[in-house]
């Protein structure tokens, strides 16, 4: 068995340091054998969602210390009645000590950026903070001209975001009658459509993927129109926050951007001297799809096209570029962390990174 040193995830919240044959799969999932420290680590969060969401909705697992070395209890609580003796097993540890927890019955996927997990978890988590306080303070400005408004139905793309508001009462706009009056508007004026509008922009400006914009409860309103999105308002009974909430949040995921800029330096060094050695700094576009535009080889910036490099090393580089400038960060954000522009190349908005020395 040719195992790799990894990391690997089972819920989508928490990465454990692991071994892993990656050739040996179930239904492509993988089989981990953890060191006693990710054990405890495990049976840590078991223990939190058996208390969360039950005992008859998790497994759990129990390290159980006294003996010449610990061993594990696998309890899956919801056969219990019909299956007990499938109920637990005892995992005891190989020869070198790893115990193989879960393999062949639970999810488990590799996490090829290790604790890097959780700076783009809590990047994630924020972003979708944002999206979620931003649909709650666009509903509280709607609701200062139709108080029982519910949701709205939004254009990404449109000059003026907002297309329709719907209501608790029916009385939706627009209504397509006269109801709407000349200009249209029904009983919204200009300025508030058009703080409506703004919010959404700077809540835009950090992504409009799809997939993402409908994990942050903007679900995409196939019924109506394509490109749409149906965005709802918090609770007809909340009392108006004001801005103050929604700031907080935007702080937040300032903090979140920019500690995932800080956090992936080393590992973006790593794959780009893999790349190109002597590599000292990565240049790249914020506006450019491929976002990767070419290395420096010394202090002075001389350019390695990323052309003339193995297609595979390059990419790996893009990838991880990717995630690092997966929201969009702003010309503020990139120089908290250490990326110059370049002169002359406003054009592309490239931005250079010197690595720390190897």
């Amino acid at each position: 068995m040719a195992v790799i040193s990894t990391f690997v995830c089972v819920d989508d919240e928490h990465a454990y340091p692991a071994v892993v044959d990656p050739t040996e799969r179930w239904n492509g999932w993988v089989n981990p054998g953890f060191a006693i420290e990710a054990v405890c680590q495990l049976a840590a969060h078991t223990e939190e969602m058996a208390e969360e969401f039950g005992h008859d909705c998790t497994d759990q697992i129990k390290v159980i210390e006294g003996g010449p070395v610990p061993v594990v209890l696998h309890i899956r609580w919801q056969y219990l009645g019909d299956e007990p003796g499938s109920a637990a097993n005892v995992v005891e540890p190989d020869k070198n000590g790893l115990y193989w927890i879960g393999g062949y019955e639970w999810t488990w996927y590799i996490v090829e950026d290790g604790p890097l997990f959780y700076s783009k978890k809590a990047a994630f988590n924020a972003w979708v903070g944002m999206l979620d306080a931003t649909a709650r303070r666009i509903g509280e400005v709607g609701r200062s001209q139709m108080p029982d408004a519910l949701a709205a139905i939004v254009d990404l793309h449109g000059l003026g975001h907002i297309q329709a508001v719907a209501s608790a009462s029916g009385n939706d706009w627009p209504s397509e009658t006269e109801d709407d009056g000349e200009d249209e508007y029904g009983p919204f004026d200009t300025e508030t459509l058009g703080e409506g509008d703004e919010l959404l922009r700077k809540a835009l400006d950090f992504g409009r993927d799809p997939i993402e914009l409908e994990m942050g409860g903007w679900r995409l309103a196939r019924e109506i129109g394509p490109g749409l999105h149906r965005i709802v308002f918090g609770p007809l009974d909340a009392e108006p926050a004001g801005d103050g909430p929604l700031e907080t949040i935007r702080e937040r995921f300032t903090e979140a951007r920019r500690k995932l800029l800080t956090d992936y330096v080393p590992t973006l060094a790593e794959v780009s001297r893999d790349a190109v050695p002597g590599a000292t700094g990565v240049v790249a576009s914020r506006i450019s799809p491929r976002r990767l535009l070419w290395f420096t080889t010394s202090d002075e910036g001389v350019r390695t096209r990323s052309i003339s490099i193995p297609a595979d090393k390059t990419q790996v580089v893009i990838d991880r570029l990717s995630v690092v400038l997966a929201y969009e960060p702003t010309t503020e954000d990139l120089a908290a962390c250490g990326w110059k522009p370049v002169d002359g190349q406003e054009d592309i908005d490239a931005h250079l990174l010197f690595f720390p020395a190897a």
